[in-house]
């Protein structure tokens, strides 16, 4: 979960001219009463991120970090919508996306910089020049010294850090749903920076020939307990794709055959299947990195 805001460097209303605006007339967009430079006892206001990854707990825990590397606007910002005189300059912009390692990408509305295209320009520090209005697109950076949540309701203790790199291997064969016959498998799946390949077979499948082959086209899960590893994905059946798989192994012995144990389940539109049990032939190889 992630939390993106605009936040300043004093107390006060966010629409209070006289405490984040010292030195300028009532009216937006007039001269300063104290000189041409009376912004640069302005409020300062940078984009804040919040993210917790135990969001849904009793107790959160959140990281906060300044996104921005420098401040986006003086003065006040607006909460009333369209009416009341504070600034609509930033137009409250904010979007957030994350990616498939789940870092965040924030755009924020930005208007720092002094517009010398179009003019009046009367200086960075002065109220009445043009400035641009534009969108900044950031990838989440590394916590901001002293941003960390230690005080209120939502501050904890971190979570735990995730466990050290661990992987699992395995190829060989297991009963097919059909008496007599085998299935082949094969598959890779690692939890740093989570990874999964997987290939299966079974030509004795209970609704004919089965073919399964890891997808990609989303970031697989990937857990391990003990000497066993679950991992799930999107996958392609007989060469469709719109199926998901679930794959758990078991690492236990040397050799495998006999001792190590396996898993899968596939499922899609009006489809389901699902084969287990101790592998004929083959191995399954557990790797603590």
């Amino acid at each position: 979960m992630g939390i993106v805001w605009f936040g300043d460097d004093r107390a006060g209303n966010s629409n209070d001219r006289a405490t984040l605006e010292p030195g300028h007339a009532a009216s937006q967009g007039a001269a300063c009463n104290t000189g041409t430079t009376c912004m640069q006892n302005w409020a300062n206001w940078k984009v804040y991120y919040a993210e917790s990854v135990n969001g849904h707990d009793a107790t959160p825990f959140f990281v906060q970090s300044v996104i921005s590397d420098h401040v986006i606007h003086r003065g006040t910002i607006s909460t009333g919508g369209l009416g009341g005189g504070a600034d609509r300059s930033l137009a409250d912009l904010f979007q957030i996306a994350f990616d498939r390692q789940h870092f965040a990408n924030v755009a924020f509305s930005d208007d720092s910089k002094v517009n010398t295209e179009v003019g009046p320009d009367h200086g960075a520090d002065n109220p009445t020049t043009r400035r641009k209005i534009r969108a900044n697109f950031t990838h989440q950076l590394a916590a901001t010294a002293g941003f960390v949540v230690t005080t209120g309701s939502c501050a904890s203790q971190p979570p735990p850090p995730p466990p050290g790199a661990e992987k699992i291997t395995g190829g060989g064969q297991i009963a097919s749903q059909t008496s007599g016959l085998t299935a082949n498998f094969g598959f890779v799946a690692m939890n740093d920076k989570p990874k999964a390949s997987l290939s299966y077979h079974d030509d004795g499948a209970t609704g004919g020939s089965i073919d399964v082959h890891s997808a990609n086209t989303s970031v697989p899960s990937v857990t391990f307990e003990g000497n066993c590893g679950t991992f799930k994905g999107d996958a392609k059946v007989n060469q469709k794709p719109g199926y998901t798989y679930t794959v758990n192994a078991c690492d236990n012995a040397e050799p495998g055959a006999g001792k190590d144990a396996f898993f899968i389940s596939v499922t899609g539109a009006n489809f389901s299947y699902s084969n287990e049990g101790f592998i004929t032939s083959g191995n399954i190889q557990f790797h603590k990195q």
